[in-house]
């Protein structure tokens, strides 16, 4: 049986409780070893990132402490400059040739794929498990798929949308609806309130330690 490979990317600025209870339903879901979190280095869509690339990863490998299934990597940290999923995807299988890899993704953000560099081109390398979000836009998977990325995506076993001749596609997965968010977490920061139960607690003492997200100028 191939290797499982799972990332797990974004800004995580900072990772919360909804990042962490959707890896683990993934992982259970489709019997993953274990889901990798990848911070970015620089994202080339979304500009307001408040904690530095250093203060990230050092949340995320806080998050994931003494947990089996979840894990962080730095592939996207140590490559520096603008983080192209596109080129992680491609390292990642030049290294990993028989595995099976996969992207979770929230629904989100997936709907907003065909905006990605080189979007089409994602699915020669990995397959995209997609999380449900609340506030996701209502759309079917296949539906998007064949409009926005090509139209070639058909339904295939167990749930996944995939190309012919046995190429990638996605699949949804239902996970925990909770509706927490990054900059709902960085708002609550910066208006002095509590973020507990928002975050894992070793995360709410590093961003209280270090004074990250208290600008009251620009509370978000």
């Amino acid at each position: 049986m191939a290797e499982k490979i799972a990332i797990f990317g974004g800004t995580f600025d900072p990772i919360h409780i909804a990042h962490l209870r959707g890896a683990i339903e993934v992982a259970e879901a489709l019997d993953l070893p274990q889901v990798r979190f990848v911070p970015c280095a620089t994202p080339p869509h979304r500009k307001d990132v408040r904690a530095s690339l250093e203060h990230r990863l050092a949340m995320c490998r806080l998050a994931v402490e003494d947990h089996p299934l979840l894990a962080v990597s730095d592939m996207e940290a140590s490559r520096g400059g603008v983080s192209r999923t596109i080129d992680t995807l491609r390292l990642l299988r030049e290294a990993n040739p028989e595995a099976a890899i996969y992207f979770i993704i929230g629904a989100d953000a997936f709907f907003y794929l065909h905006t990605w560099y080189e979007a089409r081109r994602l699915f020669d390398y990995a397959d995209f498990v997609v999380m449900d979000r609340p506030r996701a836009p209502r759309l079917e998977l296949l539906d998007y798929m064949r409009e926005r990325l090509d139209p070639g995506f058909a339904p295939a076993e167990n749930g996944w949308a995939r190309l012919p001749h046995g190429g990638h596609g996605a699949r949804r997965v239902l996970t925990t609806l909770l509706d927490v968010s990054s900059t709902y977490t960085k708002r609550k920061v910066a208006r002095g309130r509590s973020i507990s139960f928002l975050v894992p607690q070793k995360v709410e003492a590093y961003i209280k330690d270090m004074k990250l997200y208290q600008d009251q100028d620009n509370p978000l």
